[in-house]
This record gives C-alpha cells, structure tokens and sequence, in this order.
C-alpha cells in the first residue's frame, strides 16, 4: 500500500461533566498491506479551563472497497484539569489519502 494518511475528528467520551472536541490527520502509514497503522497524535480542544493530549495508534485497515480503506482507534488523552482526569476517544478514521 503507497504511502497515505487519514483525516479524523470526533468528540471525547463524557467525564467530569464535560467532553472535547478533537481533529487531525494521521501520520503516514506504517507496515505493509491492510495490517499498517497509523499515529493519533494532538491536542483536544481547550473546555472547562483546559484540554488534552493524545497520542495513540489506530488499528489495522479495515477494507471499503479497490485501493480503499479505513482505521478504527480507542486511545486515551493524558490527564489533565481539576481533578485530574482523562478522556476516551474512540471512532473511525476518515477514508484513506
């Protein structure tokens, strides 16, 4: 599979009354065929007097069809706020580039 990325965007799990908004491109792919991932990494959107990071990789293509495919993810951000907590965030990764 040539090299390529994925756009993503998506709203965080609820947790300590709140959630955030995150979006990004992937990083390039890494591995061969279907069984290539790729890296999440980025900052949510600032709510409730913070945000924050993630950094996670996706799991293995998932075909749609000729030269078309995308990635399921479910990372977790780093802590942050009053008290310190994290979020989830799980979805799929937008066809690939």
């Amino acid at each position: 599979m040539p090299f390529h990325v994925h756009d993503y965007s998506g709203v965080t799990s609820y947790d300590e009354g709140h959630v955030h908004g995150y979006s990004g491109t992937t990083t390039i792919n890494i591995g061969i065929g279907l069984y290539h991932v790729h890296l999440m990494k980025g900052v949510t959107a600032f709510d409730e007097g913070h945000d924050h990071l993630y950094f996670f990789f996706t799991g293995p293509g998932i075909p749609l069809g000729p030269g078309r495919h995308i990635h399921g993810y479910d990372g977790k951000t780093t802590k942050a706020g009053r008290p310190p907590h994290t979020h989830r965030e799980r979805g799929e990764t937008g066809p690939n580039y």
